[in-house]
């Protein structure tokens, strides 16, 4: 009997390759790692950190909802055991495409536009993180301040 049943996994356009892609706890001596795949990694950052629908992160990369959620839970809970039980994270292998190294055809330019729309989705949730905690460092030298006065 063949050891891979169903279909053949899909491929998933993901935007970037990240430059650090191992993650160890720090002053521990074990060696244990799990394995993240650029796609999961892809999912999680889509998700839980550009806070996207489900579906359009689905849309983003190429997929089904029912893949990305896979992939997403997948990704999730080796994140959570990693660091509950202090394991190192490599991130490392899967089967995906870079944005931007689409081969040519009708849909590139659609894929441009929507790469440019996650970009400024991206570049705004960024702002506003920034801004959140440029308030939350004036807040704390206003209170340390008013108890160096007092």
């Amino acid at each position: 009997m063949c050891p891979c049943r169903g279909r053949r996994r899909g491929r998933r356009w993901i935007s970037e390759v990240p430059a650090v892609r191992c993650f160890l706890p720090e002053g521990c001596p074990r060696t244990e790692f799990l394995s993240l795949t650029l796609e999961e990694l892809e999912a999680v950052r889509l998700v839980d950190l550009l806070d996207l629908d489900q579906e359009d992160a689905a849309f983003y990369m190429g997929i089904s909802r029912k893949a990305l959620w896979n992939d997403l839970m997948n990704a999730r809970n080796k994140i959570a055991a990693t660091l509950v039980y202090g394991m190192g994270l490599r991130i490392e292998g899967g089967s995906f495409v870079l944005r931007g190294e689409e081969s040519p055809g009708d849909g590139v330019e659609l894929a441009r536009q929507q790469n440019m729309q996650l970009l400024e989705k991206e570049i705004a949730f960024l702002q506003s993180r920034r801004d959140l905690l440029a308030s939350r460092l004036e807040s704390l030298k206003r209170s340390t301040e008013a108890d160096l006065s007092a």
